[in-house]
C-alpha cells in the first residue's frame, strides 16, 4: 500500500464512535501534508486501492465499515475527492454495474440524479463504527452487516400524560358528511413516446431510450393493438380530448409499441394523468358531488434511470403536475406531500442547521411558492413549508387540521438519515408533529396526517418506531385519519398496542392510496372519502379505476373510468351502518384476508385494480406476506412477522 493509503488507514483507525483519540489530529495533519504534494489523481488511485484492500475479507460487515472509515477520513480533508474515489473503486473491483456505481458515487450534477456528493456529506457526519455504520451497511450496502437492534429511545417527554377522555374516539351525533378526494403517485413520464418499446430490457420503457436488447421482432400478443396516435391531448380551454395522428407503422423496429394512454411497464404519460383528473371533475358534476378539498400523497417525477432524470426534468415534472391539478380541479384546495421521487438528486433531504440543507432549499422554495400562488396554503403556512422540508399544518374550513410531513426524513435511501441515526428526531419533524397534535388535543380538534412513505415500506426502523409511538399516544381521540401513497397499491396498515393482534389492542389504521401511474403492472385509479362532518372519521371510501389494457385496441379513444368498489361493502364484514370505517373495522377485514384465501385473492385484485398481472393467491407462496403488511405499522414489527412466517 502507498504512504497515503497507510496514512488513511491510520486515521481511520483512531476514530472510535466518531471521536478522535490520541494522535488523531497529528495523523490528520500528516494526511493533509501528504495531499499537498500529491496530484488529485494519485490521491484517488491510492485511496481506491485502500478501499480494495479493506474489502479483501470474508467479513462483509467489517469490509463495509472499513470502507466507510476510510471514506470518512478522506471526507474530512478532501470531500471533493470522495465521489471519484469510490466510483473508481466500485468500477475497478466490479462491486456493482457501471450504472449503479455512477448512481451511488458519481458527484452530483444537474445532468443526472447521482448522489456521490450526498454520500460525501454523510461520511463527514457519520460514525462508521457505531449504529450509523451498521445501519448503512445493512440498508445501503446489500445487507453487508446484520440489521442492528433499534435503539430504545423515545420522544414521550414532548407530550403530556394522556387523559381518560382522550382514550376514546368521539362519536358523531348526526349523519352529515362531506367528501374528500385522494389522489397519489402520478409519476409523469415526460419522455413518454407513442410507438417506443414497451418490452424493454433496459431503462424505463415507452421512452426514446428504451430498447429490447434480445429482439425487435413484433410480439404477437400486441398484434391487434391499434391505439398509436401521436400528439393526442386535452385542450387547455375546455379540457376536451383531441386525438392525434395515427402512426403509419408502429411495429417497425420494436417488439411491442407504446400505446397512446400508457402501458403497465411504463410511467404515466401526461395524457393519462389529465384523463384521470378530467374524470374526477366529470364524475363530480354528474353526481352533483362536491369535494371540499383534495389530498395528494406524493410522487410527481418518473422512475426512469437517473442518467435520464436530470434537474430540469425534475423541476418540469413537479411544475406540470401542480399546474394540471390546479387547472383541472379549479378552486378546490389541494394539500400535497412530496414523495421520494420529488427531489433532486433522488430521495435526498438534508437536515437543517448542519451545512447541507441549502442543497434542497430550491425545491422547498419553488413548491411553497406554488402552494401559495394556487391558494392551497396561506402566506404563513407556505412560509413554514418553505423552511421545513415542505411540511405544513393547515386548518380546513370544516375545522379539521391536516398535517403534511416529508417522508424523505425517514426514507432508507436518503443518505442524510445515516448520521447521528440514534437521534430520534434529527430533522425536527416529529417535534413539529407532536406540537401540532398536543395543540389539537388541547382544543378537542381532530387531525389527519398525510405523508408519502408508509413506515413499514422503505422506512428506517427508529423513525418508524417513533411514528408508531406518536400515533398510539394521540389515538383514537385526536388522530382521525392517516394517509400514505408510495406503494402504488390499494392497501392499509394497522397499528396494535401490543404484540397480540386483536380487536381489543387495535390503535389506529392508515389508508394507502392507489396510484395513477400504471407502473408496475397496475390499473390507474383514484378514490374519494365520505367523511363525518363532526368527527372527521371516514364513513366510506369509493374507488374508481380504468382498465388500461382496454385502451390498447380502441383506436386511441379516451379510457373509460369505472366504479370499482365501496370499502364498506366489498369485504362483506358485518358492521353498523352508522359506525365509521375505523381500525376495528379494518382489523376484521385483515382477519378475513389472513384466514381465507378467497379474501386474500380479493384483496390482491383490489390492490392492483384488476390488472392482468394480479397474482394467483392459490399458487405457491403468492400473497404469503400480505397479512404481515396489513397488520403492522412499524418496520421492526413487519420484519418480525415476515421472519416468523418464513420459519413456519
Amino acid at each position: 500500500m502507498s504512504l497515503l493509503g497507510l496514512l488513511v488507514w491510520a486515521y481511520a483507525l483512531v476514530f472510535v464512535s466518531g471521536s478522535p483519540v490520541d494522535n488523531g489530529d497529528e495523523s490528520l495533519a500528516n494526511i493533509l501534508n501528504t495531499f499537498q504534494i500529491m496530484d488529485d489523481k494519485d490521491v484517488t488511485v491510492a485511496i481506491s486501492h485502500a478501499l480494495k484492500e479493506a474489502s479483501l475479507t470474508n467479513d462483509t460487515c467489517g469490509a463495509c465499515i472499513g470502507r466507510l472509515a476510510i471514506g470518512k477520513s478522506l471526507s474530512l480533508v478532501r470531500p471533493d475527492l470522495v465521489p471519484a474515489t469510490f466510483e473508481k473503486w466500485c468500477n475497478d473491483n466490479k462491486y456493482a454495474s457501471e450504472s449503479t456505481c455512477a448512481t451511488n458515487y458519481h458527484r452530483n450534477t444537474v445532468e443526472a440524479s447521482t448522489t456521490g456528493s450526498n454520500f460525501a456529506d454523510m461520511l463527514q457526519l457519520m460514525d462508521p463504527y457505531g449504529y450509523d455504520g451498521q445501519l448503512y451497511c445493512y440498508y445501503k450496502d446489500s445487507g453487508a452487516c446484520p440489521k442492528p437492534k433499534t435503539p430504545n429511545v423515545s420522544l414521550s417527554h414532548l407530550w403530556p400524560a394522556k387523559q381518560d377522555k382522550h382514550k376514546v374516539a368521539p362519536v358523531s351525533n348526526g349523519s352529515d358528511t362531506f367528501n374528500v378526494l385522494h389522489i397519489s403517485d402520478f409519476h409523469i413520464e415526460l419522455d413518454y413516446t407513442v410507438g417506443a418499446e414497451v418490452n424493454c430490457s433496459t431503462s424505463m420503457c415507452c421512452t426514446p431510450h428504451s430498447i429490447n436488447a434480445k429482439s425487435n421482432a413484433s410480439d404477437s400478443s400486441a398484434s391487434n393493438w391499434n391505439s398509436f396516435y401521436d400528439g393526442s391531448h386535452y385542450m387547455d380551454s375546455n379540457f376536451s380530448f383531441v386525438r392525434g395522428d395515427k402512426l403509419s407503422n408502429p411495429f417497425q423496429g420494436v417488439s411491442i409499441p407504446a400505446p397512446s394512454f400508457g402501458h403497465y411497464h411504463c410511467d404515466a404519460p401526461e395524457l393519462l394523468i389529465n384523463s384521470s383528473l378530467n374524470n374526477v371533475v366529470d364524475f363530480a358534476k354528474e353526481q352533483k358531488l362536491d369535494f371540499e378539498f383534495a389530498i395528494f400523497t406524493g410522487d410527481l417525477v418518473d422512475h426512469d434511470e437517473i442518467r435520464f432524470t436530470d434537474y430540469k426534468m425534475t423541476v418540469k415534472s413537479e411544475q406540470y403536475i401542480m399546474r394540471d391539478m390546479k387547472s383541472r380541479l379549479g378552486d378546490m384546495p389541494v394539500y400535497p406531500v412530496l414523495g421520494n421521487h420529488d427531489t433532486f438528486p433522488y430521495g435526498e433531504l438534508a437536515q437543517e442547521g448542519y451545512g447541507f440543507s441549502n442543497k434542497d432549499s430550491w425545491n422547498a422554495d419553488m413548491l411553497a411558492d406554488i402552494y401559495e400562488d394556487y391558494g392551497w396554503l396561506d402566506r404563513k403556512q407556505a412560509d413554514y413549508a418553505r423552511h421545513h422540508y415542505t411540511g405544513f399544518s393547515v386548518n380546513t374550513k370544516q375545522g379539521l387540521k391536516v398535517i403534511s410531513l416529508n417522508s424523505n426524513a425517514f426514507y432508507k435511501k436518503n443518505h442524510y438519515c445515516y448520521w447521528n441515526s440514534t437521534n430520534p428526531d434529527s430533522f425536527g419533524q416529529w417535534e413539529f408533529l407532536i406540537d401540532e397534535l398536543v395543540e389539537s388535543e388541547k382544543n378537542d380538534q381532530r387531525v389527519w396526517i398525510i405523508t408519502h412513505i408508509p413506515p413499514i415500506s422503505d422506512s428506517l426502523p427508529l423513525p418508524s418506531k417513533i411514528f408508531g409511538e406518536i400515533v398510539e399516544r394521540f389515538s383514537p381521540s385526536t388522530i382521525a385519519g392517516i394517509f400514505f401513497g408510495h406503494t402504488h397499491l390499494d392497501q392499509f396498515n394497522l397499528l396494535y398496542a401490543k404484540d397480540v393482534k386483536s380487536i381489543d389492542t387495535i390503535v389506529n389504521m392508515a389508508w394507502i392510496g392507489q396510484a395513477v401511474t400504471p407502473w408496475v403492472e397496475n390499473n390507474p385509479a383514484w378514490r374519494y372519502y365520505e367523511v363525518d362532518s363532526e368527527t372527521f372519521s371516514i364513513m366510506n371510501s369509493f374507488n374508481y379505476y380504468s382498465k388500461l389494457n382496454e385502451t390498447f385496441a380502441n383506436e386511441g379513444q379516451e379510457p373509460e373510468w369505472l366504479f370499482e368498489y365501496s370499502a364498506r361493502d366489498v369485504y362483506n364484514v358485518t358492521w353498523p351502518s352508522q359506525a365509521p370505517l375505523n381500525a376495528s373495522y379494518w382489523h376484521l377485514v385483515a382477519e378475513k384476508i389472513k384466514s381465507d384465501v378467497s379474501y386474500r385473492q380479493l384483496y390482491e385484485n383490489l390492490a392492483k385494480r384488476w390488472s392482468p398481472y394480479v397474482p394467483d393467491c392459490s399458487k405457491g407462496k403468492n400473497c404469503q406476506t400480505d397479512y404481515c403488511f396489513l397488520s403492522t405499522f412499524v418496520t421492526d414489527d413487519y420484519d418480525k412477522c415476515v421472519a416468523q412466517l418464513k420459519s413456519n
